[in-house]
């Protein structure tokens, strides 16, 4: 019962923070949407414009790219839920603007702690054996696509999908209640999907500030047969994988712009 109120705290400090960050970035956009209206321009939002100095609408549909980093929190959905922990998360990516869309080419991780670290196969007595768990870990690599719609001279809303694979590392230890102990290690691959919706605002000339939002469906994995992340699912072989599961993630994106 702690564990799902401290999951519920945590839910909603951070829908809190996100939505929070998210006024703050609209607010910055149209002071800023204020300031250009009564200065001339100084700016060159060539990355809110896609590489084409006509908004995305000339003949030539020259790229533009730039480099991003982000870093946001991962919420477990489901049976991941019940198990672990939401983590801090973090992802660099590559992109290229081409008219009204933007491509990108990413490299994430995402570290997730046990709820509980240790269950016992008895009660809570440890002379009947336990299992500890460790953290669950993932490498994420991937590309996407969003479309880009300007709300303003210097920002922009954006949707698209996310798509590639989740390396997973993952290891727990058996005890048997007699003293002997088996450590076991997996590493598998998932596919995931993800729809993705954000908000982009030039602060300096080549530097924006972003919110993206993402929903990533994980599916099963190479090796996916045995473990549903619930304690009544015990394992005890040196090779499995997750079922498909779901997470929520919300990141903060620092974006710099190569005109």
């Amino acid at each position: 019962m702690y564990h799902n109120f401290l999951a519920m705290v945590c839910k909603r400090s951070f829908r809190s923070i996100f939505f929070t960050a998210l006024l703050v970035l609209l607010y910055t956009s149209v002071n800023a949407q204020m300031y250009s209206a009564t200065d001339p321009p100084k700016r060159n939002n060539q990355g809110l414009t896609y590489g084409d100095s006509n908004g995305g609408n000339g003949g030539n549909g020259d790229r533009s790219w730039a480099l991003s980093l982000s870093a946001g929190y991962d919420l477990p959905q489901g049976d991941m839920s019940q198990s672990f922990k939401a983590a801090p998360t973090f992802s660099f990516s590559y992109l290229n603007y081409y008219n009204n869309f933007t491509f990108n080419a990413s490299i994430g991780y995402v570290s997730y702690k046990a709820k509980v670290d240790t269950a016992y196969f008895v009660g809570n007595d440890p002379t009947q054996g336990y299992l500890q768990y460790g953290s669950y870990n993932s490498l994420e690599t991937y590309v996407g696509a969003a479309y880009n719609v300007p709300i303003a001279d210097n920002a922009k809303v954006y949707f698209g999908l996310d798509f590639g694979n989740y390396i997973n590392f993952f290891n727990f230890s058996s005890n048997d209640g007699e003293g002997n102990t088996s450590t076991y290690n997996t590493t598998y691959s998932q596919q995931f999907i993800a729809p993705k919706l954000g908000v982009d605002v030039m602060v300096s000339d080549n530097l924006s500030l972003g919110l993206e939002a993402k929903y990533n469906f994980l599916f099963s994995g190479s090796q996916a047969t045995d473990l549903d992340f619930t304690d009544e699912d015990i394992y005890v072989s040196s090779s499995y994988s997750a079922l498909s599961y779901k997470t929520f993630s919300g990141h903060l994106t620092l974006t710099y712009h190569f005109n």
